[in-house]
């Protein structure tokens, strides 16, 4: 069974709906009393990743499913690394203040479980 579906499924979902909270103030994702600091910017990110990731779990199948999977996987790594570098990632997140501990484990950690996730999915077969 090929878990590539349904993971991209769920990290699609919750980054689409982190896209749209971060525009909403809140305690978890937002402006700078949030656990998560994010801008428009930031936000847009969210949700262009959260959109891919539903792509990925619903316009491709089998092998190419689990190849988009490491893909995010490979992006958010790539991203982690960039914040690590330049914390404002290089002024494009346009709010002025640096990502946090708290993002930077976030997106270590779906980089490495997307990353596990795609690479236990390829050759396996979709139940749905």
């Amino acid at each position: 069974m090929s878990y590539a579906k349904p993971y991209a499924t769920l990290i699609g979902v919750v980054l689409v709906a982190v896209g749209l909270l971060g525009f909403i103030s809140n305690p978890i994702v937002g402006d700078t009393n949030a656990i998560f600091v994010t801008g428009p910017v930031h936000n847009i990110v969210h949700l262009a990743t959260g959109l891919l990731a539903l792509w990925v779990a619903f316009g491709l199948r089998g092998e190419q499913q689990a190849m988009g999977v490491i893909g995010i996987g490979v992006l958010y790594l790539v991203i982690f690394v960039l914040l690590l570098v330049s914390p404002t990632l290089f002024g494009i997140l346009g709010n002025g203040y640096p990502v946090s501990n708290a993002d930077h484990g976030l997106h270590l950690g779906l980089a490495v479980i997307s990353l596990a996730v795609g690479w236990m999915s390829r050759g396996q077969t979709a139940t749905a």
